[in-house]
């Protein structure tokens, strides 16, 4: 956190902010990807934290209550009934920080180092103003420990407290007060070491080039110009496998870079709507129109009713001339180059495993480093129960969106090179 933005606290001269690394591209924390304080039966239980290895440990987090600007002089002028606001909640802040445990049920008791709370006023114009001009103030909460767990839900505990105090040493002159922005903004410590808000985004920022106007044609295989469909990779999974999540990432890293992104996804319920209630395509349609085309000034869509008949997504990938590549949400069984999205590795919904998706048309699996070597393990056991060889394929990070894009990209290469 930069030092300008730091508040200022009674023992501010006696501390400094911990000082900030460069912007850099930390892997996130694989574990972050399964829900751990749930078991495998699916019902919640407290961490076992026994193995994990000590360390220093520090969370900063922040929350902001805005107010009428009366209120806030009331407050800078110690003119509030019920004493000094701001004092009565750091102080709270730091009182809640040691009380966590017994407000979040799975929250392991810490022996806190460090706890500190800093308030500072939120002006109307100027550095720290709001955009929407509106004043308060701004807490920020700096907890320490030495342990086997983290220490950001007591920073946030410290937070909110705080901003709530000064919620009660006021309301009776402010009821429509708002408490806003309560967020984790640095964690230092354990398995992920250091995550800083903002970081991942600048370091997006630095990595990714700036787009580059599309040509009129594409020199990949298919796509505009060509009159040939374009290469289709399917994003393949099960329910809540976090698939959604990681094709918007693609989408949005292989625009930047210039490429004509197609997709399509499996809507999976029996129909869908067209258009909006009481439009007139929405009327066409229920006029009895099997086929409504949109035409606007630069796009068009088309609804039509196939009747019992789905339109396989080899049929509609014919359709797409226009784009470079097309990515695939879901269509497990049509055979496509696929990458296997998994989490958990397992569904339990349907209590399939991820594993089994894996064939010949698998390109890669995007999973965090417990999946791997969960897969990994599987592997080999096949291979030693049949004598033969199960060899698998790439494995890539389920948080690293840019490596996998780079995977993709060097993928579309190929396939240009082979053509």
């Amino acid at each position: 956190m930069a030092e300008a933005a730091a508040p200022v606290t009674e023992d501010a001269a006696e501390e400094e902010a911990p000082a900030s690394p460069e912007p850099a591209e930390v892997p996130r924390d694989a574990y972050r990807d399964t829900l751990t304080h749930v078991d495998e039966q699916g019902d919640v239980r407290m961490v076992d934290v026994s193995d994990k290895n000590v360390t220093k440990r520090l969370a900063i987090a922040e929350g902001s209550i805005l107010m009428h600007p009366e209120t806030q002089a009331m407050v800078l002028e110690d003119r509030a009934k019920k004493g000094d606001v701001l004092a009565c909640a750091r102080v709270a802040g730091i009182m809640a920080s040691k009380r966590t445990s017994e407000l979040i049920p799975m929250c392991h008791p810490l022996m806190i180092t460090k706890s500190k709370v800093g308030i500072e006023p939120i002006p109307a114009t100027g550095a720290g103003a709001r955009d929407d001009g509106r004043v308060g103030f701004r807490v920020t909460a700096t907890l320490g420990v030495t342990g086997v767990t983290g220490i950001e839900m007591e920073a946030l505990t410290a937070a909110s407290v705080a901003c709530l105090t000064i919620y009660d040493m006021c309301k009776a002159v402010d009821r429509g007060m708002e408490i806003v922005d309560v967020r984790l903004l640095r964690k230092e410590g354990g398995r992920s070491d250091v995550w800083e808000r903002g970081a991942e985004e600048a370091a997006d920022a630095v990595a990714e080039p700036e787009p580059v106007p599309a040509e009129p044609a594409s020199a990949l295989p298919g796509g505009p110009g060509s009159g040939a469909p374009a290469p289709a990779i399917a994003f393949i999974g099960y329910q809540n496998s976090g698939k959604t999540t990681l094709v918007e990432k693609v989408i949005t890293r292989l625009t930047k870079r210039g490429l004509r992104v197609g997709t399509i996804k499996h809507h999976g319920h029996k129909g869908f709507d067209i258009d909006q209630l009481g439009k007139d395509s929405w009327r066409h349609a229920q006029a009895g129109s099997r086929h409504v085309g949109l035409i606007a000034p630069n796009k068009f869509a088309e609804y039509a009713d196939t009747g019992a008949q789905e339109v396989s997504v080899t049929d509609l990938l014919a359709r797409y001339t226009d784009v470079d590549v097309v990515i695939v949400e879901g269509y497990k069984t049509a055979g496509l180059p696929n990458i296997v999205v998994t989490r958990s590795g397992v569904d339990r919904l349907r209590g399939d495993t991820s594993f089994d998706l894996i064939d010949d048309n698998t390109l890669a699996i995007a999973c965090n480093d417990v999946v791997e070597r969960d897969f990994r393990a599987r592997a080999t056991k096949l291979a030693e129960a049949d004598g033969t060889a199960h060899l698998l394929p790439p494995f890539i990070n389920i948080n690293d969106a840019p490596s996998l894009v780079n995977f993709i990209a060097k993928y579309l290469k190929d396939l240009k090179g082979a053509k």
